[in-house]
């Protein structure tokens, strides 16, 4: 049995710092069956992990029917060009989605990579999904299943106003996950949001961080941050919660 542990909300709230330390997390916890895939067009996850990527599925993709080799079914070649560009760490495996589709038509494509997909997670323990805000993949069934959902927010309205948005549309897409939480990310204090505990219900935060910022700005990967971060202590606790 395999979870999905998906994280979404708008640019700019450390949804990708938070899957990146849930992936730091499960790597320390020995937990050496792990899929990370980057699904947010604006795709970071690869310099917070420290893990250099060349290629991502759109890219293959797009050039999938032109080098196509003859004698070879499109369901073969694709599932050949992304065990190719996975790329491979100690602790995990990453996959990088990228941009969305240009101005042709990539239905057949998509429904391929849809099921290649699905069953490579069946290879994973663990698969962690960093969204983009629109939640693009999984309304399109690329991730059928979510076991553990984290909508991210900073503690601005507007952030708020995101994430509410975001949960309206989990509940549109008709993907039920079976855990749901809201983080407010870069909080200085708890706030009082009624409207969000009637839809959420427990609200988690997580705190500030200088350090987290100083190794942002370094460009430093998320394995440098010390645990003594009040970031990594705090979603730590978190993870410890959902997932033990």
């Amino acid at each position: 049995m395999n979870y999905f542990i998906v994280f979404a909300g708008k640019g700019g709230t450390g949804k990708s710092t938070l899957a990146a330390l849930t992936v730091r997390y499960l790597s320390e916890n020995k937990a050496h069956s792990v899929l990370v895939v980057d699904a947010d067009p604006n795709f970071c996850l690869p310099e917070l992990l420290g893990v250099r990527v060349n290629e991502t599925l759109a890219s293959i993709r797009d050039h999938a029917m032109q080098n196509k080799p003859e004698g070879i079914s499109l369901d073969e070649w694709l599932e050949i060009q992304i065990n190719r560009i996975m790329a491979e760490s100690q602790g995990f495996d990453l996959l990088v989605m990228g941009r969305p589709e240009g101005s042709g038509c990539y239905c057949a494509v998509n429904n391929i990579l849809r099921r290649i997909l699905q069953e490579i997670s069946e290879q994973y323990r663990y698969i962690v999904v960093d969204n983009e805000a629109g939640m693009e993949h999984i309304s399109r069934g690329i991730v059928n299943k979510i076991d553990f959902l984290f909508i991210v927010s900073s503690p601005s309205k507007t952030s708020m106003q995101a994430a509410t948005r975001i949960n309206n549309l989990v509940n549109e897409v008709g993907i039920m996950p079976k855990n749901k939480a809201l983080i407010i990310n870069q909080a200085f204090n708890e706030v009082e949001e009624d409207e969000l505990t009637k839809q959420f219900g427990k609200i988690r935060y997580v705190f500030f961080d200088e350090n987290l910022r100083k190794l942002s700005e370094r460009g430093e990967s998320i394995f440098s941050l010390s645990h003594t971060s009040e970031t990594l202590k705090n979603f730590y606790a978190i993870l410890e919660d959902a997932i033990g």
